[in-house]
């Protein structure tokens, strides 16, 4: 459906080439032993630090059951340890482990070979316009969250 209005088209087309590309991206780390959204809270953990449930669940936008539940499969797993808040015991804070590390690490880098052997594929000029468009994404999307 076009609108005659450029940018609401750019913004359609945009918006579902970024849903798409994310979910595709997303499958590149989720396995049998850790879900997408496991990983997610994994690598927050990674890039953040240690967090409080309630932390987690607001940047995953879930319910704290829902968090509770992944917490405690992520733990079972040994991939994340729970233990009290410093300093306020009726908190409780998710650390890391260095196996969780190593999940996301090895997620990651999974993602980049995938990544790097599509743009691989692409013509010189292509990977170009790509290089161009990841650092506007970057300049309007991501560093300008709100």
């Amino acid at each position: 459906m076009t609108t005659g209005d450029p940018t609401a088209e750019l913004a359609a087309d945009l918006r579902r080439s970024l849903l798409v590309s994310s979910r595709v991206l997303r499958s590149r780390t989720s396995s049998e032993e850790v879900s997408a959204s496991q990983f997610s809270v994994l690598a927050y953990l990674q890039r953040e630090g240690d967090a409080t449930p309630g932390a987690l669940a607001d940047f995953e936008r879930v319910t704290p059951p829902v968090m509770t539940r992944m917490l405690r499969r992520l733990d079972e797993a040994g991939l994340v340890t729970r233990s009290a808040h410093p300093r306020d015991g009726r908190q409780v804070l998710v650390t890391l482990t260095d196996q969780g590390r190593r999940v996301v690490e090895e997620g990651r880098a999974e993602r980049d070979a995938w990544l790097r052997t599509r743009i691989a594929t692409a013509a010189p000029e292509d990977r170009e316009v790509l290089r161009r468009a990841a650092q506007v994404l970057r300049e309007l999307l991501v560093e300008h969250r709100d």
